[in-house]
């Protein structure tokens, strides 16, 4: 595997394991949001993060595409 390559495969992983890792943590905003019926947290606050993380995994998204489609020419 040139170096190139090995690059391009490190790089895939990684946005792999990033988006991962926010989809867990968008999971774990909204599954926190309510419980007995009460919000736990600042919904204003809590509705920023997720929208920050849902805008993070459609880019990481978009990236990782772009990184496997050029792998595959």
């Amino acid at each position: 595997m040139s170096e190139a390559a090995a690059r391009k495969y490190t790089s895939i992983h990684n946005l792999r394991e990033e988006i991962r890792q926010d989809m867990h943590d968008y999971k774990l905003s909204y599954s926190r949001e309510q419980q007995d019926g009460q919000f736990l947290f600042n919904s204003s606050h809590d509705r920023w993060f997720t929208d920050f993380l849902e805008e993070q995994i459609i880019y990481k998204i978009m990236k990782l595409k772009e990184l496997v489609e050029q792998n595959n020419e």
